[in-house]
Order: C-alpha cells, then sequence, then structure tokens
C-alpha cells in the first residue's frame, strides 16, 4: 500500500494541478487573462525590477514560456520592457497602469478561488503541505543533479 501512494502522488500532484489551472482559466476567463498571465503580472506587481530571467526561476518556466507570454501582456498593454541601467543585455520588466488595473480587478476572484481550495483546511494543515512540497521538489532537484 505505502508502495502504491509513492507511486501515484506524482500523478495526483499532476491531476490537482490540472484542476487549479482549469478553474483559475474558468475564473479568469471574463477578464480575457490566462492563469499564467495572471501569475506574471502578480510576481512583476511583487518584486521591484524584475527581469525575464527571473521571472522563469521565480515560476518555474523555461526562457521561451515567459518569453512568449511577456510579447502577449506587451501587446495587451499590461507590461514594457526597458533595458536595466547597468546590463544592456537584460530588460527589466514592468506594469502600466492597465497591467496593475488587470492585477487589481481580478485579486477579488483570486483570492475567493483561494479560500474556496483551502476550505475546512487549517492553516498548519496548509503548512506542512508547504513542507511536504519544499522536501518533495528537493528530492526532484536531487534526482536530477544525478542524471
Amino acid at each position: 500500500m505505502k508502495n502504491k501512494l509513492k507511486l501515484s502522488l506524482p500523478l495526483k500532484i499532476s491531476q490537482i494541478a490540472n484542476k487549479i489551472n482549469q478553474s483559475l482559466s474558468k475564473t479568469l476567463k471574463e477578464f480575457d487573462i490566462a492563469p499564467e498571465q495572471r501569475a506574471i503580472l502578480y510576481m512583476i506587481e511583487s518584486e521591484s525590477l524584475i527581469n525575464q530571467n527571473e521571472l522563469g526561476l521565480h515560476l518555474g518556466k523555461d526562457k521561451t514560456t515567459i518569453s512568449r507570454t511577456l510579447d502577449v501582456l506587451e501587446k495587451k498593454g499590461y507590461i514594457l520592457r526597458k533595458y536595466a541601467k547597468n546590463d544592456k543585455r537584460s530588460k527589466i520588466i514592468t506594469l502600466t497602469s492597465l497591467g496593475k488595473e488587470a492585477v487589481n480587478v481580478t485579486q477579488p476572484s483570486i483570492q475567493y478561488f483561494r479560500e474556496a481550495v483551502l476550505y475546512d483546511i487549517s492553516y498548519e494543515e496548509v503548512e506542512k503541505f508547504f513542507i511536504l512540497l519544499d522536501k518533495i521538489s528537493l528530492n526532484i532537484d536531487r534526482y536530477n543533479s544525478e542524471k
């Protein structure tokens, strides 16, 4: 039984991640923002002077995915890319007023979704869950470094 649980863990995590993404897609549809776009907008708002590489690291996305998403956000008028003062190869991503508005207008829906997802789950349970996820992430990193 214990072995079955360990084997099914990646599948379960994948299923839950897919459910979350599908639910967020429905939630954000009326705002014409995809979950990945909203995550990037939120990260840009939260971090001052963030560049494309840092976004990828924070969100666990590859450079191509981040670049394509930033292209879409730029076309929508949500972000600006400016060359960093000390490194002309790096571009700093900032929110436009339209981008800030997109974060603010979607925040109540995101907050409601978070509350619904964590309904009847204590803070301590969430804290323990994050500790477990961090351990799993470290184990995956260790596994990948061995290969």
